[in-house]
């Protein structure tokens, strides 16, 4: 694993402090500008880097009279020395919240449907329980969270199986969502008005019409082609805008229709923006879990959050806001 390798490698040839001043100085691409920032001599940094240039066999900077640039295996480098730097200051934060209350900062990565429906609360209920605790909430598509994951760029991800290698990544089964067709109040396209009103709908009846999915990379392209694989019925597939909102929007407003679960949509069906359509024969579901990377500790930031977004979840299925069955 990249992470897994590169942060014990990192450590047996060198230390924070030449990581520290290596991106300084690369923040500022002044070695003077570095001392100063960090009120260490000068020649201290450069003999650090050079040092580090030095263990690695490579040059980080373009020196000139200008100043220094990361030369292209500088900007590598720099990737990996920033997530060296956020595991080293997590490592010493769960030590000390063995004795201490939980506090820093935790990383979390979801889905855009997924993040519509528990960001909120969650982070209401970490504030409430967990002062001390801030979560930086990312959005993606769920291929792009797991790399993150495993990159160490967010401690936690909450999304979707989508085909990809999860041999690196520890899964705790959330919830299993129902799928819907989700189509605007006031349909304008006509073969879509049909369908207004209509409480269920039969997935090879899908197949007249077309429907707006996200790719086959992402988890729900990835379900529907097993859906798909399965039945024998192949849809017409409109892509996804990129963002939830403009997708929901071009969805009210009555130009197409989407394949999503409640938790994409739920506010605007209290509002009667947009109705939602079962779909049948077979009925579409799809598996919501909370990842890790294995080779990275559940530090106590993870442990004091996960029970939360388990209780978040429960209590949106309670409220009818997410539907589908809870695995927890």
């Amino acid at each position: 694993m990249v992470w897994f390798n590169t942060f014990y490698i990192a450590i047996s040839i060198m230390n924070s402090k030449q990581l520290t001043f290596f991106l300084k100085t690369a923040e500022l691409n002044s070695i003077a500008a570095a001392a100063r920032a960090l009120d260490v001599a000068q020649p201290s940094i450069s003999l650090q880097i050079e040092n580090l240039e030095h263990e690695l066999g490579a040059n980080l900077f373009d020196r000139s009279f200008r100043g220094v640039v990361l030369t292209q295996s500088g900007q590598i480098f720099r990737a990996h020395a920033q997530s060296i730097m956020r595991q080293i200051e997590q490592a010493k934060c769960d030590v000390h919240q063995f004795e201490h209350e939980p506090s820093g900062v935790l990383s979390i990565g979801m889905t855009q449907p997924i993040g519509n429906i528990i960001s909120v609360p969650l982070l209401a209920l970490v504030e409430q329980r967990y002062p001390k605790i801030t979560l930086d909430l990312h959005a993606g598509l769920s291929y792009s969270l797991s790399n993150q994951l495993l990159s160490g760029e967010i401690d936690m991800a909450i999304s979707s199986p989508d085909g990809s290698d999860m041999s690196q990544i520890r899964q705790q089964k959330l919830f299993r969502e129902k799928l819907f067709l989700a189509l605007g109040s006031e349909p304008k396209v006509a073969s879509h008005k049909v369908l207004s009103g209509a409480k269920k709908i039969r997935f090879s009846e899908l197949a007249q019409h077309e429907v707006i999915v996200t790719g086959p990379r992402d988890s729900l392209g990835y379900v529907l082609g097993q859906y798909e694989e399965e039945t024998g019925v192949k849809l017409s597939h409109k892509p996804a805008f990129g963002q939830l909102m403009t997708t929901l929007r071009y969805v009210a407003d009555g130009h197409g229709i989407m394949l999503s679960p409640s938790s994409a949509f739920y506010h605007l069906l209290q509002t009667n923006q947009i109705q939602a359509i079962d779909i049948v024969a077979p009925t579409l579901w799809r598996e919501v879990c909370v990842s890790t990377a294995i080779e990275r500790p559940q530090t106590a930031l993870i442990n004091a959050v996960t029970p939360l977004i388990k209780e978040v979840t429960k209590a949106e299925w309670e409220a009818g806001r997410w539907q589908g069955e809870l695995l927890v």
